[in-house]
Parts: structure tokens; sequence; C-alpha cells
């Protein structure tokens, strides 16, 4: 029978999976439906109060999530070295950003796409729900 009382997985709170979110990763990977496969692909991204945003290119990931689709997020940072990291999962539905004011103040804030350099469309995530566990360091 295995001992699970050394366990040292941490349950993060929800502020601080937005912390995290907001001040500790700027790239993360996002999960999808593709063709009816499941697709992952990291992206920079910008943390808002109650979504997430990004720049994509048009084309099969585009189309794939500007119309509602269920997705999730995740970020994470690990310290091998040191057998310790963290976390944090989001659940939310993906839309296109449509509104002209919207995407100009996305094209003139902090954010900016490493692929999509002119001609962006931008992805807006909702957080539905989020979830975040830590390792610490020993």
């Amino acid at each position: 029978m295995t001992d699970h009382t050394d366990n040292r997985i941490e349950e993060l709170s929800a502020a601080e999976c937005m912390q995290l979110l907001r001040h500790s990763s700027y790239v993360g990977r996002i999960g999808f439906i593709l063709d009816d496969r499941p697709m992952i692909l990291p992206v920079n991204y910008l943390a808002e109060e109650q979504s997430l945003v990004f720049a994509s290119l048009d084309g099969a990931k585009l189309h794939a999530l500007a119309g509602g689709a269920d997705v999730v997020f995740e970020v994470d940072e690990a310290r091998p070295l040191y057998h310790a990291g963290w976390s944090v999962l989001v659940r939310g539905r993906a839309h296109e950003v449509t509104d002209e004011r919207d995407i100009e103040a996305l094209r003139r804030g902090p954010l900016q796409s490493w692929a999509a350099v002119h001609d962006a469309h931008w992805i807006r995530i909702s957080i539905d729900e989020i979830s975040g566990r830590r390792v610490p360091e020993r």
C-alpha cells in the first residue's frame, strides 16, 4: 500500500491562479478541437480581469476558435533541479474580438504577437473555471 501522507501538491486559490496568469507567464498553451481531433498550440497572451486574449493569423486555428469553441488554456513553470513548479488551468469559451474599439486598444496595448505581426485577429477566452497546483521547493 502506498503512503500518500507525503503529498507535496498544494491547491492554489483562484486569486493565486490569476496572479500567476498575470505576472508569471506570458506564453501558454491552448487546447481545442480541430477537425474532430484534439490540438494544443502555444500562444503568447495577456490576462485581463475575466478573460485572456491572444492574436492569431487567419487560418484553421482561428476558424476553429472564433465562434465560441470550448477550450482549455494552461500555463506552468517547472524547476526540475528543485523538484518544484506550478500550473494553472483555465476552462472557457473562445470568441474572436470584433469590436473595432477593442481591437484598436489591443493593438496599442502591451501584447504583441510573435507570429501575427500584421493583420492579426484577436481571440478572447472567457475564464469560466480556473484551478492551479503547486509543488513547492524542498
